[in-house]
């Protein structure tokens, strides 16, 4: 599903306008009846009171045609307008003369005093529609805006939110709004915007519903940048099972893992590799740790390798690594490997000398601080990479601030995938994995996820897509998708709460066959 920006929607309409010659005053039309007809699937409107409260832009003049709707289907509706009729333009005052030659009551409020005054007539709405700021605002609210928006939240009536809550820039601010509109429901025109899926601008949104405002297709690239990953993407992207497939059809992958007391971290990822489907997995550790993997992880393979004497691995080890490309689709490195200097000077060597496809993660990504943040030594990196941080592991890896990557986490991914030139899966809510060419936002999972051992769990997801045949950038994003598909189908049954990384291996299964079963479900009703 598409996601524009700010300025990408102000583009898209006008090049609907000038181009297809769709006049604005349809747009606006189709946006208010969008609006009414959403509505109507939460409430039975006729008898209904409702409250719009409009600002003097277009956002208004979608709120005026909300009003007009929602009169004809039986509501008793007033409208509050942040200003005067008279100060209007364009297809916002002809929708507000419109409303009033219909006999809709405009309430023109130009002070806090002619505001304050309507204080005691809000409350007894059952429905306030938001139609004061659209996606053109940028900064904070002040002034009759400002109140506006306190009064509405201290309503207590269901708020509907024309585009976006009023308070919140379309793009999503870094930082939390110090005022918004707490919409119980946004109904946003032709496509979902980033604000919509970014947190913290997420909490004010309410359910979310895209308006279809009569943008042709054709308008908008196809092929855009920004996207949501949903299951209809999730479902064409998971790899097929050939009937007659053997282990080596379903591919084969080296996951290198484990430190003394990290041996979970390794189990973890080596184990949801298999849950997702590869041919086989083999799993090299330090040899001092055999007898630690011996007796679990039935279905690996296990791979002992040159060890510092206290449970990590030796920089001598990339040689055996090195000697298994040739059996391999991939190499996952970094689950619980630990940060001894040797075991880091093993994962630089094998970045710049494995050739295949790469996933690092965890404490292989804190070994590649030196190769990230100095430019001439990307050029050394031949594998194919994807990179999958946390913000604290990302702001190692660029000297950064976790908090303020997380804030700007869309931002961010696009940069230094970009930069980097590989597929950088930047872990949080929502997860956002960044290719140089495309970026899609997460749209699974849940705060059960936030515990030690999901991105583990993560890495050996997407290294079993890997290894059954995916290129890298829809290896990672259906992983993503998987992963977190697997938490909320995991706290249906236990809760959000109790969720940990190990429930997540026998939730894989779930989260794969759910798209089977909404693929049955669509072919029942063709």
């Amino acid at each position: 599903m598409r996601v524009v920006r700010r300025n990408e929607m102000r583009a898209i309409d006008k090049r609907a306008i000038d181009e297809f010659g769709i006049p604005s005053i349809v747009l606006m039309e189709n946006a208010g009846r969008g609006v009414t007809e959403t509505i109507e699937e939460y409430f039975e409107v006729a008898n209904a009171s409702v409250l719009c409260v409009c600002g003097k832009g277009n956002n208004g003049g979608d709120g005026f045609v909300a009003a007009r709707h929602l009169a004809n289907s039986g509501a008793e509706v007033e409208i509050i307008l942040l200003g005067k009729v008279e100060d209007l333009k364009g297809d916002a005052l002809i929708n507000a003369k419109i409303a009033k030659k219909m006999g809709l009551s405009i309430d023109e409020v130009t002070d806090e005093d002619d505001l304050a005054a309507c204080l005691n007539q809000m409350i007894e709405y059952d429905i306030v529609v938001d139609a004061i700021l659209g996606t053109g605002f940028e900064g904070r609210a002040k002034g009759l805006p400002a109140k506006a928006i306190e009064m509405i939240n201290a309503s207590g009536a269901f708020v509907v939110s024309v585009d976006v809550p009023s308070g919140i820039e379309a793009d999503g601010a870094a930082e939390d709004p110090e005022i918004a509109v707490e919409a119980d429901l946004t109904v946003t025109m032709a496509y979902l915007k980033p604000c919509h899926l970014l947190y913290p601008a997420r909490e004010y949104c309410g359910d979310m519903w895209v308006a279809d405002i009569g943008i042709p297709n054709t308008v908008i690239d196809p092929e855009g940048k920004l996207r949501m990953m949903t299951s209809d993407d999730a479902a064409f992207l998971l790899p097929e099972r050939e009937p007659w497939g053997n282990k080596a059809t379903f591919g084969k992958i080296l996951i290198v893992a484990g430190s003394r007391g990290m041996s979970g971290a390794a189990r973890l990822a080596a184990a949801a590799a298999a849950r997702a489907g590869a041919g086989l997995v083999y799993l090299a550790f330090p040899e001092t740790m055999a007898d630690v993997f011996d007796t679990s992880l039935l279905e690996t393979v296990k791979l002992p390798l040159a060890d510092t004497g206290d449970g990590h691995l030796a920089e001598s080890a990339v040689e055996r690594i090195l000697e298994m490309a040739d059996d391999v689709k991939a190499l996952a490195i970094g689950p619980g490997l630990g940060t001894h200097p040797k075991t880091v000077k093993l994962v630089q060597r094998l970045v710049r000398e494995w050739r295949k496809p790469m996933i690092v993660d965890a404490d292989a990504l804190n070994a590649l601080h030196a190769i990230a943040t100095e430019p001439e030594m990307l050029k050394d990196v031949k594998s194919p990479l994807i990179l999958t941080p946390h913000p604290g592991e990302m702001a190692r890896l660029i000297n950064g601030d976790a908090r303020q990557i997380d804030r700007k986490r869309l931002d961010v991914a696009e940069e230094y995938a970009k930069k980097w030139n590989s597929v950088l899966v930047l872990k949080g809510a929502p997860t956002i994995t960044a290719c140089p060419a495309e970026t899609w936002i997460n749209s699974t999972g849940n705060s059960g996820l936030a515990s030690g051992g999901s991105g583990d769990v993560l890495t050996g997801i997407i290294a079993g897509l890997v290894a059954q045949g995916m290129a890298l950038a829809p290896a990672a994003r259906l992983g993503v998708w998987l992963h977190g598909q697997a938490a909320d189908i995991a706290a249906e049954d236990i809760g959000e709460h109790s969720l940990i990384a190990g429930d997540l291996l026998d939730y894989i299964p779930d989260a794969m066959t759910s798209l089977f079963e909404e693929e049955e479900e669509e072919e029942k009703y063709e």
